[in-house]
């Protein structure tokens, strides 16, 4: 006695609507974890901005992100970042639209809701809505010899 088997044949648009799914879900997975590409933990309660001048030194383990052009931290409300042409610079880190904690995209130089997808420039200026205020820009200096990073609040 021979018996047959049944094979099932997918066609063709069956089997892109699949890829095309399983696509989706990768880049949402992507979209959901964040834009990232360094830095720290965002703010914990009690992390409150300085209200005066302070310093961090790139060679300590919390600071590493420092070293590298394009890498940033949050140090107590406010987002520190290298450019990639070496500058660091620093802004607020709560995007005035609605507070959710913004990321540096080193490629552009900007800083970017995640939220909402307001965009700012390097110095903090509102360059894409929907916030309408600027971050809070703070002077900067790096001595690239000792690895000191002050920033004048």
């Amino acid at each position: 006695m021979i018996t047959q088997q049944k094979t099932t044949v997918m066609d063709r648009k069956e089997f892109f609507k699949l890829v095309g799914v399983s696509v989706g879900a990768i880049v949402l997975q992507q979209c959901l974890s964040g834009c990232s590409t360094g830095g720290t933990d965002d703010p914990k309660p009690g992390d409150e901005t300085p209200t005066n001048d302070f310093t961090l030194n790139v060679n300590d383990p919390n600071y590493t992100a420092l070293r590298t052009a394009g890498g940033f931290i949050r140090y107590k409300g406010i987002i520190i970042a290298r450019t990639l042409q070496g500058a660091v610079i620093a802004v607020s880190q709560a995007c005035t639209h609605e507070g959710t904690p913004v990321n540096y995209l080193s490629s552009n130089s900007t800083f970017v809701c995640p939220n909402h997808g307001s965009v700012f420039t390097d110095r903090g200026a509102v360059q894409t809505g929907p916030a309408t205020k600027p971050l809070t820009s703070y002077k900067t200096s790096f001595d690239a010899s000792t690895g000191v990073v002050e920033v004048i609040v």
